[in-house]
C-alpha cells in the first residue's frame, strides 16, 4: 500500500520532505516543490480532514485579505505556500503579548470587512456545537464546575438561536495561527464554519498558548473583549458569552466521552463570572 506522504509527493512533485509538525489530525511536512520554492504539505489523518473539512476553501476566498495561498487542494492533504516568520504567539510569548493582540484584530477585522459567504461550503455553527449538548458526566466530576457546563451549554444553545445573518468564519483565530511573513501577516489553519461573527475570536479569549496565567487575568479578558468586539463590529457582551461557550466546547472535545475535570475548568468559571457582570 502506497504511503499517503509518498502519493502526494509524487502527484505534486514535491522533494526533500521534513516533518516539522504532528498532531491528532494530522501532520505537517516542509517540502520543496519544482520550481525550488518551499511549500508546507498538510496530510489529514481523515479523508474528510475532521473539523477542518471546509478551511481551504474558506482561505482561498481570503487570499487576497491576508490568508495563506493554497497551491494544492485534494481529498485528506492541502498543499499551501511555506509561511516563514514567527507566529503571533511567539511575539506575545515573547513579552509583546499587547502587539501581537492588537496584529490579531487587525487582521481579523480585514478578513471580515465584507461577506465572502459566496457559494463556499462551510460548516454551520449548530453542527459543531449539537454533539456537546449530549455530553455524559462522571460521577465524580466537581458539582461546580458541572453546574459551570450545564451553565455553559445554555448559553450556547440560545447564542445559536439568536444568530445574526451568517457570515463564514475562520473558526480557530487565534495568535498561534497567524504568521509574521515579510510580505505581512498570514492566516492558516482555517476550520471552515458559518454563523454569528461574533464567534469568531471568541477562541482568542483562551490564547496565547502557554500563557496561562495572562488569558486568566480579569483585565486582560476585559481588553480582549474590548479591541476584538470592536474589530468584529459585535458587542463584548455576547463576544464574552460565545468565549464561555467556546471553551466549554474545548473541554467537551477533550474529555474524551465523560467529563470529569479539566484545567480549563478555573476559566470557564471566570468567563461566566465576566458574562454575568
Amino acid at each position: 500500500m502506497t504511503d499517503p506522504r509518498d502519493e502526494f509527493l509524487a502527484k505534486w512533485q514535491l522533494t526533500f520532505p521534513v516533518l516539522v509538525a504532528e498532531t491528532d489530525q494530522a501532520q505537517v511536512w516542509r517540502v520543496v516543490q519544482a520550481d525550488g520554492r518551499f511549500a508546507a504539505l498538510k496530510l489529514y489523518r481523515r479523508s474528510d480532514r475532521g473539523n477542518e473539512t471546509h478551511g481551504s476553501s474558506l482561505l482561498r476566498l481570503w487570499q487576497s485579505r491576508g490568508a495563506v495561498r493554497i497551491v494544492q487542494d485534494e481529498k485528506s492533504a492541502v498543499l499551501m505556500d511555506w509561511l516563514d516568520g514567527p507566529s503571533l504567539g511567539d511575539l506575545a510569548r515573547a513579552g509583546r503579548p499587547d502587539a501581537a493582540l492588537a496584529v490579531l484584530a487587525k487582521i481579523a477585522g480585514r478578513l471580515h470587512h465584507a461577506p465572502v459567504v459566496k457559494d463556499a461550503e462551510l460548516k454551520p455553527l449548530h453542527e459543531v456545537f449539537d454533539p456537546m449538548f449530549s455530553c455524559q458526566f462522571s460521577l465524580n466530576c466537581p458539582s461546580d464546575f458541572r453546574r459551570d457546563m450545564v451553565r455553559a451549554m445554555h448559553l450556547a444553545r440560545t447564542l445559536l438561536t439568536s444568530q445574526p445573518i451568517a457570515t463564514a468564519l475562520h473558526g480557530d483565530l487565534h495568535p498561534d495561527n497567524v504568521i509574521l511573513t515579510d510580505d505581512g501577516p498570514r492566516v492558516f489553519d482555517a476550520k471552515g464554519y458559518l454563523g454569528d461573527p461574533a464567534f469568531e475570536l471568541a477562541n482568542a479569549l483562551r490564547h496565547p498558548k502557554g500563557m496561562v496565567e495572562l488569558v486568566r487575568q480579569r483585565s486582560q479578558i476585559e481588553r480582549c473583549l474590548t479591541l476584538y468586539s470592536s474589530a468584529m463590529n459585535v458587542s463584548s457582551e455576547r463576544l464574552a458569552q460565545w468565549a464561555a461557550a467556546k471553551c466549554a466546547l474545548s473541554i467537551f472535545w477533550r474529555a474524551d466521552g465523560q467529563i470529569k475535570h479539566d484545567n480549563e475548568a478555573d476559566l470557564l468559571h471566570l468567563l461566566l463570572e465576566i458574562v454575568d457582570q
